[in-house]
């Protein structure tokens, strides 16, 4: 695994200091049809770096119809640019509630275009996917625009959008965003293509699902988020293409490191990307694209709505924290007897919003001063 540093003033929050396919819409229940083809066999061989995909395993892979799947494959994730709720919630640490949508900033179009300049991707990218938000989609043409040195092929995912739990989250049609980004193609995307809670999909409208999220509180369950994450591996397992770079968002590679590689390197455990960090990934077989099973009681149970403010958690099963955890919850144990008048809910909030923005080794320093117990 090797990593592509952003450059130092790539920071989500610059005055931290750094010591160290177009697919159809996202429901309740994720329709991941399209996204993928379910195969049949499992694959076999690989290095020792990573998982093989065990024999009684529900989740396999086969090629799309593009042609087999070639391994090993290069991956180069890339976390937009600076975007206007980046900036927002670094001024005022709250959500405006009505940045729909929202687009990188001036100095996120300059890091955009810095890992081009920069060469931080190489000329023989095949396959650009990105996910349909403003922030990721320009971050990837200008990062890797179209043209001699661009990627083969450009292709936009449904499934790589953001977790939806900021107004930032919500996108926009597939009309309007073709006509800010002619370069993609977005005809297959549903006018509503976000997460939707399943008895609010049919009919559903721009506005209503703008409305579901600010008047109700309706956010994505950790579940349905989980489902795109692991059908993201699936189509990495079954395109053809060999050198992929991912245009997408910090929760979503975050949750992607630590279901896929956190195994072989505990660092992703809790690594969140920085804006416009690139991070170049060697995956040498499908068995290191199938991520932690689920119980089966966890996959048949119906999913949980999450509604903001989310109620405190309680009556879990006894499981080892990891020390991301347990560094995240001694910062939010110093936040919340720092600010008495804040609610849980609100300290949890801020609490989630600056563990972002650290670097790496600002976490270690908390993850330091606790131990897990064997």
């Amino acid at each position: 695994i090797f990593i592509i540093p952003a450059p130092s003033h790539r920071k989500k929050l610059p005055r931290t200091p750094r010591p160290l396919e177009t697919m159809g819409a996202i429901g309740s229940n994720p329709c991941l049809e399209g996204c993928f083809s379910w195969g049949t066999k499992q694959a076999k061989g690989g290095s020792s770096s990573c998982r093989q995909p065990p024999t009684n395993g529900k989740r396999k892979f086969s090629a799309t119809k593009g042609g087999p799947a070639s391994w090993p494959k290069t991956l180069y994730l890339v976390r937009h640019g600076q975007s206007a709720y980046n900036e927002y919630y670094e001024k005022h640490s709250k959500d405006p509630m009505n940045l729909f949508d929202a687009d990188l900033t001036q100095q996120g179009e300059e890091e955009a275009r810095e890992i081009n300049r920069s060469a931080l991707l190489p000329k023989d990218i095949e396959l650009a996917l990105t996910s349909p938000l403003t922030r990721a989609a320009r971050t990837c043409l200008l990062a890797l625009p179209p043209g001699e040195n661009g990627a083969k092929e450009y292709r936009v995912s449904a499934v790589m959008s953001e977790h939806l739990e900021a107004s930032c989250d919500i996108g926009r049609p597939p009309h309007e965003l073709a006509k800010v980004f002619p370069e993609l193609t977005f005809g297959n995307l549903d006018d509503v293509w976000w997460y939707v809670p399943e008895e609010h999909r049919e009919g559903i409208t721009v506005a209503g699902s703008q409305r579901l999220f600010t008047e109700e509180g309706r956010r994505e369950p950790a579940k349905a988020f989980r489902a795109r994450v692991d059908a993201f591996a699936q189509l990495l397992a079954s395109t053809p293409e060999a050198s992929i770079a991912a245009f997408a968002h910090a929760d979503f590679f975050h949750e992607f490191l630590c279901r896929y590689f956190a195994a072989a390197d505990k660092k992703y455990e809790a690594y969140w990307m920085q804006n416009c960090e690139v991070l170049k990934l060697k995956v040498d077989n499908p068995g290191c694209l199938r991520g932690p099973m689920e119980a089966d009681e966890e996959e048949n149970a119906p999913l949980k709505e999450e509604v903001a403010p989310p109620p405190p958690q309680v009556n879990e099963p006894a499981r080892r924290p990891s020390n991301g955890a347990l560094g995240f919850n001694l910062l939010r144990k110093e936040m919340a007897e720092g600010n008495p008048d804040l609610k849980p809910a609100e300290i949890a909030r801020k609490a989630s919003q600056t563990w972002k923005a650290m670097s790496q080794d600002e976490r270690l320093t908390f993850m330091d001063r606790v131990k897990v117990n064997p």
